[in-house]
């Protein structure tokens, strides 16, 4: 006889949380992308290639853990350097900074900011 309706305060609450969902993946999207271009602008410039043109999410950092002191989304890639395939470069997006390219070499690190 009686059918009970959603509350609207239920309705609003699925909406906030799709919303926040939604910002988030796009957010990671873009994050995405500025790093793979900072990774791929820093391997030309150290005469790297960046295998298979792609990084992967490795991490979301919030503590100030790598050499920069950043926090925010860290991201790994692989390189090759003259056609030997290297793993070890890694790619910090923050909020309201540049993305911070760190490649392990055999020499050490080297670290951009572009």
């Amino acid at each position: 006889c009686c059918k009970t309706r959603p509350k609207p305060v239920t309705g609003i609450l699925i909406l906030v949380i799709f919303g926040f969902a939604a910002i988030s993946w796009w957010r990671l999207l873009k994050g995405k992308e500025l790093a793979r271009k900072a990774a791929a602008a820093s391997c030309r410039e150290h005469g790297l290639v960046l295998i298979d043109d792609t990084v992967m999410l490795e991490s979301i950092q919030l503590r100030k853990e790598d050499p920069t002191g950043a926090w925010g989304l860290r991201y790994c890639f692989s390189f090759a350097r003259n056609g030997v395939p290297r793993k070890g470069g890694i790619v910090l997006v923050s909020p309201g900074r540049y993305p911070t390219v760190i490649i392990e070499t055999d020499n050490g690190q080297l670290i951009d900011q572009k």
